[in-house]
């Protein structure tokens, strides 16, 4: 009876995992990463780690490495592509505000008050109000 349990047990626990699908970790901007390259083990953001990269490959231009300089330029672009991800995974969360249109903003109003108010006024009158008063309206 006992070995019967267990083998139920281990049948049970191996569906569930096959059931279970990979998701990829979302990436934001504060996003700490480990790396492993040519520098050596390094830990920050995506942004903190391009910037790394890009001051090894400065340094290994400076002693004339230049195989080791291509490297780490090749890393410091992967995390800066890293980085415009997190930036639109951010974005993608924020709300969506859609721009008020006049329509909206007057939808109690009938029409034809809404068109009155969009026309633009005739420039070949002065109105009164618009002159100071010292000078005369003829």
């Amino acid at each position: 009876m006992k070995n019967q349990y267990n083998r139920a047990r281990r049948h049970s626990n191996s569906n569930n995992r096959s059931v279970r699908s990979y998701q990829p970790q979302q990436i934001f901007r504060y996003t700490n990463l480990d790396s492993t390259g040519p520098l050596g083990k390094l830990r920050g953001t995506p942004l903190q780690l391009a910037e790394k990269y890009q001051a090894g490959a400065k340094d290994a231009a400076m002693q004339g490495d230049d195989v080791l300089m291509q490297t780490c330029q090749q890393y410091a672009d992967h995390y800066l592509r890293l980085q415009a991800i997190a930036i639109e995974n951010e974005q993608a969360l924020k709300p969506k505000q859609a721009p008020q249109t006049e329509i909206e903003e007057n939808a109690d109003v009938p029409a034809e008050v809404v068109e009155e108010k969009t026309q633009e006024p005739a420039t070949d009158t002065i109105s009164e109000s618009v002159l100071p008063p010292e000078i005369p309206v003829e």
